[in-house]
């Protein structure tokens, strides 16, 4: 038989279970919610981690990571109370609360606007990369940045000392991946968006760190270029040399043409007559001039004053450093373009340069998927549908007496791409 508990022990037993203190439960240790913070340390302050270490035990938090070299100081999860209570430690200097951020939202260019590329559903330009253009290109330039976040970059050769080395050749420069961007930048939540997004950049150097190059150079890129005429459907060419010639780089861009590839070709900046200019004087490309837009509007109405250089020039007119003449087949936007650059990065630049790549992405979206030319016909049909689909709102004060069109993609029926 079980020996009976006196009534006496019962009753002090239950009394201790009632005065003695409640286990801490999970409940109770949250009842102050926890948050992130900021924590900037005296600079003066040696041992950052062991000094972390107690203040963040004594009040009862958790240290994230600690900090010496950009700054000293640590991040921890702590109370409201705790973090207060930190400000006043004289080895503090700031307690900041986490705080979330974001990548900048895609910008839509002001070129990408005035050519009207938003207005053409075919583009699908949202800010989702759901729809990429089924094209390749060739930039032959300074190279492109083959790891942008931006870009489809799908090939690249280094060409520069007129021998080229396949999956070589990284643009040191910026112009090439400048280019790129203004002709295929992703359309997604961050930077630019091309003309053609997520057209497929085939990038060719040859051109060095400084923009310069050769025409052996040049030649052994088209070589390049042409020996895959098969894939790549257009050549973007922004460079060249006043008062020269090369009859083997002119066969080269008639066998390029010949081949189905339509060969775009920046005018030039010298503000001079074009027809001295090669190879955008050569009778098989489409040579462009550029247009100042300080909007991204037509009308005129954008002011004078340019958002990237000292000088001014009138909105929605000839930008005043552009080359001219009858050699040029139609103007673009290039005054103070936004583009992706060179490391990852983007950069607002102009030029024909910058002109020259808003026709040679509107060429890639004639020329994507089944639309394909395999001839000189087909190619210099391209050129003729570029042309003639411009507008000339826009006031061409060049003083040359030719009015090029500006280029326009808005028309879906006209600029179908696959």
């Amino acid at each position: 038989m079980r020996p009976r508990t006196p009534l006496r022990a019962l009753l002090v037993g239950a009394l201790a279970l009632l005065t003695a203190p409640l286990p801490v439960t999970a409940a109770t240790a949250s009842a102050e919610p926890e948050g992130t913070y900021i924590v900037q340390l005296n600079p003066a302050m040696r041992a950052t981690q062991g000094a972390t270490q107690d203040q963040v035990a004594d009040l009862g938090g958790r240290v994230v990571g600690v900090y010496e070299h950009a700054f000293k100081g640590y991040t921890a999860r702590l109370s409201a109370t705790a973090a207060e209570k930190l400000k006043h430690n004289p080895n503090v200097i700031s307690v900041e609360p986490d705080a979330e951020v974001h990548a900048f939202v895609q910008t839509v260019p002001t070129g990408v606007r005035r050519i009207f590329g938003p207005a053409n559903p075919n583009l699908d330009i949202d800010g989702t990369d759901d729809v990429r253009i089924d094209v390749d290109v060739a930039v032959v330039d300074t190279g492109v940045d083959n790891t942008h976040p931006d870009l489809n970059v799908v090939a690249r050769a280094n060409c520069v000392t007129g021998v080229c080395v396949n999956n070589t050749g990284t643009d040191d420069n910026g112009h090439g991946s400048h280019v790129a961007g203004t002709i295929g930048a992703l359309d997604n939540t961050i930077g630019p968006v091309g003309v053609a997004p997520g057209a497929r950049i085939h990038g060719v150097k040859v051109l060095n760190a400084a923009g310069s190059g050769t025409l052996s150079g040049i030649a052994a890129g088209l070589n390049w270029v042409v020996a895959r005429a098969s894939t790549i459907e257009v050549i973007n060419l922004s460079l060249g040399c006043n008062g020269c010639s090369s009859s083997a780089i002119s066969t080269a861009i008639t066998n390029a043409v010949n081949a189905g590839i339509v060969v775009v070709v920046a005018a030039g900046n010298s503000h001079a007559n074009t027809s001295s200019f090669f190879p955008a004087n050569h009778p098989d490309v489409v040579t462009v001039s550029a247009l100042t837009d300080n909007d991204g509007l037509p009308g005129g109405t954008g002011g004078s004053t340019l958002s990237c250089r000292s000088e001014t020039d009138q909105d929605d007119t000839s930008a005043f450093y552009s080359n001219y003449g009858s050699t040029v087949e139609i103007t673009a936007p290039g005054t103070c373009i936004y583009s992706t650059y060179r490391a990852g990065g983007y950069a607002t630049i102009s030029g024909t340069s910058m002109a020259s790549p808003h026709v040679a992405g509107a060429a890639a979206l004639l020329t994507s998927g089944t639309h394909k030319p395999t001839t000189r016909a087909g190619s210099l049909a391209v050129r003729s549908t570029l042309v003639s689909t411009g507008n000339f709102n826009w006031t061409d004060d060049s003083g040359d007496g030719v009015k090029e069109p500006l280029l326009d993609v808005h028309d879906a029926t006209r600029y179908p791409p696959a």
